[in-house]
């Protein structure tokens, strides 16, 4: 979990240095890749400044050494990926399909494995609340960490992250 969040966000740093430098090779492969894996993670690419992706790096980096050092927005933003990546599988197999729970379990072997997270709710899938299922994911998770739905949005896109000190 927190080496996959570095990753990304290492990732992230390299798409905005190479942008930066005006170098970049064409980095819609690149883009595509990581909103595949981090939906939501083009946002942060667009909003975050490039000191916060390097404070990021270097928690994630503590937390990878010593577990202790995990931090709420690790978790927050690892379960929001999750259940973002089962809810657009979801989407996109209701694309072809009418919302059959039947028909979807047996087509989980085929699918994103985070798709088996909305198994049971695929009429909110296919008609979700104002429209938008990343409202279904702020809810899923938020329930899933048994926090608030606006302290998750917090966690995932207001909180700063300090470079990370030396434990004592």
């Amino acid at each position: 979990m927190i080496s996959a969040l570095r990753d990304k966000y290492e990732r992230m740093r390299a798409l905005r240095e190479a942008h930066a430098r005006a170098d970049e090779p064409d980095p819609r492969p690149a883009l595509q890749r990581l909103a595949a894996e981090f939906p939501g993670a083009l946002r942060e690419l667009d909003r975050l400044p490039i000191d916060e992706i390097a404070h990021r790096i270097l928690a994630l980096r503590a937390a990878e050494a010593d577990p202790a050092r995990i931090e709420g927005w690790m978790i927050a933003e690892h379960t929001f990926h999750r259940y973002a990546r089962g809810v657009l599988a979801t989407k996109r197999w209701l694309s072809d399909h009418v919302p059959d729970e039947a028909a979807f379990r047996r087509a989980l072997p085929t699918l994103d494995p985070e798709a088996a997270l909305f198994a049971t709710d695929l009429e909110a899938v296919a008609s979700p609340p104002r429209g938008r299922v990343m409202d279904l994911v702020y809810a899923r998770a938020a329930d899933d960490l048994c926090i608030p739905e606006p302290a998750l949005r917090h966690l995932l896109h207001d909180q700063r992250i300090q470079a990370p000190q030396p434990p004592h």
